[in-house]
């Protein structure tokens, strides 16, 4: 190796490092998104309003935006208060939301079907109590 290689062996580490100084300067990396703590613990209440409202649709204006943004953030005053995280407590408790968000579809029905049966018994009592007279049912056979 002749003395101008051996020069240059030497000084790349230090020009290498140089030009990672250069490059960060002009190409800075972009700054992390400052995300509000509140929206966090927002999702909380979007996420049981949306499950709700499939059961009962008068309370799809109840969760809006601003209200679960409003609860969110009177909830990051108290997680603040005692040490939690929205994403820790999430994924704390992720396979029962998981378990919930699965089974909702299951339930509704029910609960609607289960309504439906007690408006229709509350409605033949009234008729009873009216005197009204159901009329047997018709068996047809062949």
């Amino acid at each position: 190796m002749d003395v101008l290689d051996q020069i240059a062996a030497e000084a790349a580490p230090v020009e290498a490092e140089q030009q990672a100084r250069i490059d960060a300067i002009e190409n800075p990396p972009a700054p992390e998104p400052i995300i509000d703590p509140s929206y966090g613990w927002a999702q909380i209440p979007a996420m049981v309003g949306g499950m709700l409202s499939m059961a009962m649709p008068e309370l799809q204006g109840v969760y809006h935006e601003a209200a679960c943004m409003q609860w969110g953030t009177a909830m990051h005053a108290v997680a603040t208060k005692h040490g939690w995280e929205a994403g820790e407590t999430m994924s704390r408790f992720a396979p029962e939301i998981a378990l919930a968000v699965a089974s909702f579809p299951l339930v509704v029905p029910v609960v609607h079907a289960v309504k439906a049966r007690k408006a229709a018994a509350a409605e033949a009592a009234d008729r009873r109590l009216r005197g009204v007279v159901e009329p047997e049912p018709v068996q047809v056979t062949a």
